[in-house]
């Protein structure tokens, strides 16, 4: 077998350095065994990390002349270079290689080690190991069950339930679910330059980040915090168009994570607002929306510090302010579309549903006009008894449940209309506009998955349909795409390892 020249010189000198020990006085006088391998091995071997086992069986000619070991290096040698020393893995010990891979998926180089029985001179065979991960690309359900919240994975030629369970020992989130999103690029420190894609998980009486290349736990409440607050309960997490920042509400107090760093408490008090009590719902555009339900206003999520509205004679910022109604709802679309939709109800059922526009020049500066679209709700419109509520990225439609039937609004006349029927004894869990790839950039990447998903619950199993859209907005009927045990309460898709947000 030919050796593989994708090591460096420097890196074999390390290697024979790390490997290649000779501690015979006698080695010079003595005849040196060749390693002759005629089958078996090969330039390259392609695993499934966290799931495959690596079993190699090379014939070797004349095997007796040596004991055999196996080493694994890492190809990330930044983390070493301090040290002028590669250090090997060793995962075998005998000719015949049966390794369970248990490694961070990445390239690896395998090196196949003999050594000399009477010279102690080592002999090498260098390969290629990719390992890779089933967990970059596919569907996420968020669930809980029984007390316990996790998340159901389904992939290509197969599904892991309870895959949060499965990758951290049998472990999982105590408590119902709350809300889980996808967390691109996170990092271990400020100063590394490695990142990953993680899942942030929250249940009513737990938080964690999970890493999605290996599945284990990251973070956790315990440790995320560079102050742990005293009550546990998590109420939101969101992820901002800005991704170096994370945020996380917990008993009604907000967080701010500097990705590398630690959740940091955000104040309480600034410029003389109290920002104490907040809501759990947020909606992420250029600048985060947040909701404040003793002044029942509107504010802006600003990094780690808060700013309010500025209100003019034009931008209309003030029918957000100091409202006298509750918060029944509300969404962010960022990227190309980058507007916001916001569903009040003041104490007569009146509702107000309000299309904001989300860009950084209105929310920040309060340059031009911030409410877009503003319609008046009655209370007998169906909007005003849904259960669950649901956006639309593209267009200005919303989707959601009440009384067991699935309506659409479209947000421009206020208009309802009735879809479909939920199945008998069903009942609905979650609505969210699956669409991706996230659509930013210039221009605006087009949908490859584009569904309108809904979840619903017969008490002990979920299913999950995910409909197509037509070009009026309506939804097509759907199959059962998924289902499990379990009450689903999100869902996310996922393509190597870059995921969709929740609409």
């Amino acid at each position: 077998m030919k050796k593989i020249y994708l090591l460096t010189t420097g890196l074999l000198v390390l290697l024979a350095a790390a490997c290649n020990k000779d501690d015979s006085t006698l080695a010079s006088s003595l005849p040196v065994a060749e390693l002759s391998v005629k089958a078996g091995l090969k330039d390259t071997f392609n695993v499934y990390t966290y799931k495959d086992t690596l079993r190699i069986t090379p014939e070797v000619t004349n095997e007796n002349d040596f004991d055999f070991y196996w080493t694994l290096f890492s190809t990330d040698f930044a983390a070493v270079n301090s040290l002028g020393l590669v250090k090997p893995d060793t995962v075998g010990r005998t000719k015949n290689l049966n390794y369970v891979v248990l490694k961070d998926p990445g390239t690896y180089y395998l090196v196949f080690n003999a050594k000399d029985k009477t010279t102690g001179i080592v002999r090498q065979k260098n390969m290629v190991a990719n390992f890779s991960t089933l967990n970059m690309t596919g569907w996420y359900l968020v669930k809980d069950n029984g007390g316990k919240t996790d998340m159901d994975f389904i992939y290509p030629t197969g599904r892991i339930d309870n895959w949060i369970a499965t990758y951290n020992n049998g472990k999982n989130l105590d408590g119902d679910a709350v809300k889980a999103i996808f967390v691109p690029s996170f990092k271990s420190s400020l100063t590394t330059q490695a990142t990953f894609p993680a899942f942030m998980v929250a249940s009513k009486n737990d938080a964690a980040i999970y890493r999605v290349d290996n599945g284990a736990q990251f973070m956790n409440f315990d440790n995320m915090f560079f102050s742990k607050p005293a009550t546990r309960k998590p109420q939101g997490i969101f992820q901002p168009i800005t991704t170096n920042f994370l945020g996380f509400i917990n008993d009604g107090k907000a967080y701010a994570m500097y990705k590398g760093t630690l959740f940091a408490n955000m104040p309480l008090t600034l410029n003389n607002i109290s920002y104490n009590n907040l809501s759990p719902m947020t909606a992420v555009a250029a600048m985060d929306l947040g909701w404040d339900p003793v002044r029942k206003s509107v504010f802006l999520y600003n990094g780690q510090t808060y700013q309010e509205l500025k209100v003019n004679s034009t931008n209309l910022a003030g029918k957000l302010l100091n409202t006298n109604a509750n918060l029944q709802w509300m969404t962010g679309y960022p990227g190309g579309r980058s507007v916001a939709m916001v569903l009040l109800r003041n104490p007569q059922d009146t509702g107000y549903l309000y299309k904001l526009n989300a860009s950084f020049g209105p929310l920040f500066t309060g340059s031009g006009v911030l409410i877009m679209n503003a319609d008046t709700l009655k209370p007998q419109h169906s909007l005003m008894n849904a259960s669950v509520i649901g956006g639309n990225y593209d267009v200005d439609l919303i989707y959601y449940a009440t009384n067991g039937k699935i309506y659409m609004t479209d947000v421009a006349s206020a208009t309802e209309t009735y879809l479909f029927d939920v199945p008998v004894g069903e009942t609905v869990t979650a609505i969210q506009h699956i669409r991706y790839p996230e659509p930013v950039g210039t221009p605006v990447p087009p949908a490859t998955v584009n569904y309108i998903a809904i979840a619903t619950s017969t008490g002990s199993r979920y299913k999950v349909y995910l409909h197509t859209i037509s070009g009026t907005g309506t939804l097509s009927p759907a199959p059962v795409k998924f289902e499990g045990d379990g009450r689903v309460t999100g869902v996310m898709y996922m393509e190597q390892g870059k995921g969709t947000r929740i609409f």
